[in-house]
């Protein structure tokens, strides 16, 4: 039985800055720029250095850089009113590869931090999806076994290694698409 839904946030809750601007920009996502995102996401480079050295790489301002990705960030408002039914039922958590200070800050501002019983941000807890321990952390927050969860992510990859664990995991398609996987597993009936 499903206990607890476990929510990506960036391609999920709110659409990928970071990946928008690289695709506005025709920067490839790998390589260094990859590194970056990953120091990052580990916590081991703050979000105004990440921005510095996005500046450095691309030749872009950082101020600027800043600016883009809060002016083309855009949350998911369906997914969010569809949490806030959920959260009736079942347990909500965030589990999510990124800079602590900047996703809190977004979330706080949104006013969407209440809705989840658990937020795990990977720079605060030094492990970055798709490892294996991340995910066990989030079971534990939860106080939920792996079958008792389902994970939610635009990350295949991600999905994958949850599934590895006895996680139920659904790649994120598109709101419509959540609701048929949902109908599936038994979530919800609309």
């Amino acid at each position: 039985m499903i206990k607890a839904i476990i929510f990506d946030f960036y391609g999920v809750i709110s659409s990928d800055e970071y990946h928008d601007w690289l695709d506005r920009h025709g920067f490839e996502r790998g390589g260094e720029l990859k590194n970056l995102s990953k120091e990052m996401d580990m916590g081991v480079t703050s979000i105004d250095q990440f921005f510095e050295s996005l500046s450095k790489l691309s030749n872009i301002p950082s101020t600027d850089i800043r600016q883009e990705f809060l002016a083309f960030s855009s949350l998911n408002e369906e997914l969010l009113a569809k949490i806030l039914e959920l959260k009736k039922k079942y347990k909500i958590a965030l589990l999510s590869n990124a800079s602590s200070s900047h996703l809190r800050d977004l979330m706080i501002k949104a006013g969407i931090d209440v809705l989840f019983d658990q937020i795990i941000i990977s720079s605060e807890v030094g492990h970055i999806k798709p490892s294996k321990k991340i995910f066990e952390y989030a079971l534990s927050k939860l106080d939920v076994k792996p079958n008792e969860a389902v994970f939610i992510d635009d990350n295949e990859s991600f999905c994958n290694a949850a599934s590895e664990l006895g996680i139920e995991s659904v790649t994120y398609r598109g709101y419509k698409s959540l609701l048929s996987n949902f109908k599936e597993m038994g979530i919800m009936d609309n």
